[in-house]
């Protein structure tokens, strides 16, 4: 059985500083602390009382920091039942009853969900070549004015959103380039 390797902080919110377990699964890559700091920089005043979705969970980093600074809802997808499992057991212990751990592919419950929000993360594991996929199907679910963060190595080629999409902020941070990209219409 996976066990917890290291850990990751929630950076802000009403569970700032608190850690994390990370499972020591190889492809489980935590976004780091400077990455997301960046990206809720850019998120502060569009989180509290808002749907997130994350559709490749991972270490639950992006959605539990959502859940810590007021999000009202987060959805978690994880296909490894291991890690969903300790995504569960971590929103108990944190008594984050405002998440949600879905345990499937993040592409089945794109092509499923009937659900929009208003952030959706796309974060998949590098080596799997998914956010192009993902980003297509995950288009439908955001609300007008919402946002889809993607999250990719550098070397990586991302499309461009369609038209009614504008990019919000970019940069590049180490190895990862980092989107955030608002929806108009």
């Amino acid at each position: 059985m996976a066990k917890a390797k290291h850990t990751i902080r929630i950076i802000s919110g009403s569970h700032g500083s608190r850690r994390l377990p990370v499972l020591d699964i190889e492809g489980l890559r935590p976004t780091g602390d400077r990455v997301r700091e960046t990206l809720f920089n850019w998120l502060h005043m569009s989180i509290a009382g808002v749907n997130v979705l994350d559709v490749c969970a991972g270490s639950g980093a992006l959605g539990f920091e959502s859940a810590s600074r007021g999000a009202k809802q987060v959805v978690m997808v994880e296909k490894n039942p291991r890690i969903a499992s300790q995504l569960n057991k971590t929103a108990e212990e944190l008594q984050f009853s405002n998440c949600q751990t879905v345990n499937q592919s993040a592409e089945y419950f794109l092509e499923q969900t009937t659900s929009n929000y208003h952030i959706i993360f796309i974060d998949p594991p590098f080596a799997l070549g998914l956010i192009q996929g993902l980003t297509n199907k995950a288009l439908a679910h955001v609300n007008i004015n919402g946002f889809i963060y993607r999250e990719a190595p550098i070397a990586e080629d991302l499309i461009k959103l369609p038209e009614n999409w504008q990019l919000y902020r970019n940069k590049t941070l180490g190895q990862v380039k980092i989107e955030l990209w608002k929806r108009l219409f």
